[in-house]
């Protein structure tokens, strides 16, 4: 898994700029956007007819360098873990998830997307 996730990122880095189905940041989090982000990259990748979109932490957005990330996929919103406060926030359960790699000595943080299915994903904007 771990080695198919670098070969995906790889290949990402090697696009001129980001595509519709990755996104590339470096330590940003906002829980809410990134629930938007969610929504947004399953569902495109769905019009894509791509089996997966992917959020990526570590890599420089406009060089696609790879930087390295500080960002916690474990860190708590209101006292309930990232990982279950958007999987409760974002409908349908698309089994989305968090997986940490290295590249060149820097650690990545790589958020596997998979296509909506039969209805688009939608994030639910509440608490």
């Amino acid at each position: 898994m771990v080695k198919d996730l670098k070969a995906a990122v790889t290949d990402m880095i090697a696009h001129h700029h980001e595509e519709e189905w990755f996104e590339f940041k470096v330590n940003w989090c906002e829980h809410r956007i990134l629930g938007e982000y969610i929504s947004a990259l399953s569902n495109t990748a769905a019009l894509l007819g791509r089996e997966n979109a992917y959020f990526v932490w570590g890599i420089e957005n406009n060089t696609h360098k790879i930087i390295g990330t500080m960002f916690d996929f474990h860190q708590d919103v209101r006292n309930e873990p990232l990982q279950h406060y958007l999987a409760r926030m974002v409908r349908p359960d698309i089994g989305f998830r968090f997986d940490e790699v290295w590249l060149q000595d820097k650690r990545l943080v790589v958020l596997t997307i998979p296509a909506a299915q039969k209805i688009p994903t939608a994030f639910r904007r509440g608490s």
